[in-house]
């Protein structure tokens, strides 16, 4: 399995981006190239991973790669009452996390990102 880096890197992140935004090529790379090199690693990392876990929740993601981009307001999900929460768990990819005061259970990559706090493993 990739880790985020593998996919996220400065140099071709936007491939990685465009592939799960827009899989059938629909749209033309400069139509967001600029915005999408405009955001830091950090920001390209979030939407990434935000946009993936849709996918994996079942949920589709709309809209041109441009707008996607430009409005999207990635935020971490929380696993916990999911049932992909124990795979993950299981797969020990998640933690028990502390983010905007409440705990829950994230991806390491998530609790990475969003500067989680008191990170712990299941059955720590």
């Amino acid at each position: 399995m990739e880790t985020l880096s593998d996919v996220i890197d400065k140099k071709g992140s936007i491939a990685s981006f465009w592939k799960l935004v827009d899989p059938e090529n629909k749209y033309p790379y400069s139509s967001a190239i600029k915005e999408w090199y405009a955001l830091s690693l950090k920001d390209q990392r979030k939407l990434y991973l935000y946009l993936l876990y849709r996918k994996w929740r079942g949920i589709d993601i709309y809209g041109e790669p441009y707008y996607i981009i430009r409005n999207c307001h990635p935020v971490p999900f929380n696993w916990n009452e999911h049932a992909l929460g124990a795979t993950l768990i299981a797969e020990r990819k998640a933690i028990i996390a502390k983010y905007n005061g409440a705990y829950g259970t994230y991806t390491r990559d998530e609790a990475t990102l969003y500067d989680m706090t008191d990170k712990r493993w299941f059955g720590s």
